[in-house]
């Protein structure tokens, strides 16, 4: 019996390591609200890993009628920001190196896509083709 414990103590205290809780960073990346103080662009070379500094939406809600806007900072070698859903995908506006917007109103949303959906904002590096991707939970109503 003690021959057991001697060895299911390491073994246990390995799972434990091992098996700590990890948040996704993806889903904490994207903030409902206001981001204050918003990131400037950070200058990186082309080939360099692109980053999202920060994102942000106006609500993780989106009513009919309403107005649904958002913005993304990454770095400078950042070629595009892409907002991917199950039912539809859009590009953000850029209006200079690593800032992203997008500004729309939500005039009619069909019933079948009224519910809770995962949705994904993608920076393309202008480079050899890497991403970095934020999920977020929006809903339609």
């Amino acid at each position: 019996m003690r021959a057991h414990r001697i060895v299911l103590a390491p073994v246990l205290a390995l799972l434990a390591a091992c098996g700590s809780p990890q948040e996704r960073p993806s889903l904490k990346a994207v903030t409902i609200g206001t981001v204050v103080p918003w990131p400037a662009a950070v200058t990186v070379a082309q080939d360099d890993p692109p980053r999202v500094l920060a994102a942000q939406l106006s609500s993780d809600v989106i009513h009919v009628g309403d107005w649904w806007s958002g913005k993304v900072a990454t770095t400078t070698n950042v070629a595009v920001v892409e907002f991917r859903s199950p039912s539809f995908s859009f590009i953000f506006h850029r209006s200079a190196f690593g800032q992203f917007a997008f500004r729309t109103h939500v005039l009619a949303v069909p019933s079948i896509y009224r519910r809770g959906f995962e949705a994904t904002l993608v920076a393309r590096g202008a480079g050899k083709g890497l991403v970095d991707a934020r999920t977020v939970q929006l809903v339609f109503r």
